[in-house]
């Protein structure tokens, strides 16, 4: 009987800590994805719940995504695409980052397909439709 509590118990830990492990990657993999240089940057959230963080350099950019911030509303942040170390492999050229409400068509994709396509998108315009979800400054 005390094997099989030993074995219960060995079972146990191993599930605890592969799960630990699971959830310490995801928490690094968003961590990633929000990866900023500068003091001042917002995290937009796309429709698919992506995230990455926009270092605006614009006073006026930055205005905007407050706001945005605080009112909840979805807008369709962007800039120039150029390559980057996080998540996704790119971010938007923080001199470039821009606030719209609407673009053309071909300029709006998901972070996700930025990404997966992103040799398309380098050095091209590109929004994603957004809310911010958090500022910092």
């Amino acid at each position: 009987m005390k094997r099989w509590h030993v074995g219960v118990s060995v079972l146990i830990v191993v599930a605890v800590v592969i799960l630990s492990a699971a959830v310490l990657a995801s928490y690094i993999d968003s961590l990633n994805a929000i990866k900023h240089d500068t003091e001042r940057w917002a995290v937009i959230e796309d429709v698919n719940a992506d995230r990455m963080a926009v270092e605006p350099t614009s006073n006026h950019v930055w205005s905007e995504l407050v706001n945005l911030n605080q009112n909840g509303t979805k807008m369709l942040v962007g800039g120039v695409v150029e390559r980057y170390n996080n998540k996704w492999g790119f971010r938007f050229k923080p001199d470039t980052v821009k606030v719209a409400q609407f673009t053309a068509e071909g300029l709006q994709a998901t972070m996700e397909y930025i990404s997966t396509h992103i040799d398309d998108w380098l050095n091209g315009w590109a929004y994603v439709s957004s809310k911010v979800i958090e500022v910092h400054s």
